[in-house]
């Protein structure tokens, strides 16, 4: 294999790549607390585009609670949706680190 063939062979897995994390950054998600007391929608790309604080299930005695729960419930989202991105580009790479040429 000469070197053309391997430079071609890259930057067809780099626009591959891109095109998939263009397609993965407009993938929803849902966000769902324990309980559902927050739910709402957060893009692959991280950008929350609806949240929704159960009224019934929050009041000021409650605050600190709540305020906690939305940090862990968008904390493990985007531990989840930077997994599933993890994953989709292993696949299109086939296990190979193309992270520095991101």
């Amino acid at each position: 294999m000469n070197f053309n063939n391997l430079l071609q062979q890259a930057q067809q897995m780099q626009r591959k790549v891109n095109k998939a994390k263009k397609s993965f950054d407009e993938q929803t998600f849902d966000i769902k607390s324990q309980g559902n007391i927050i739910t709402g929608v957060m893009k692959g790309n991280l950008e929350i585009i609806d949240l929704h604080i159960d009224k019934d299930k929050f009041n000021r005695d409650n605050q600190d609670d709540i305020e906690a729960l939305l940090m862990i419930t968008i904390n493990q989202m985007i531990t989840k949706i930077n997994k599933e991105k993890e994953d989709t580009l292993n696949k299109i790479t086939n296990g190979v680190d193309v992270s520095a040429f991101l």
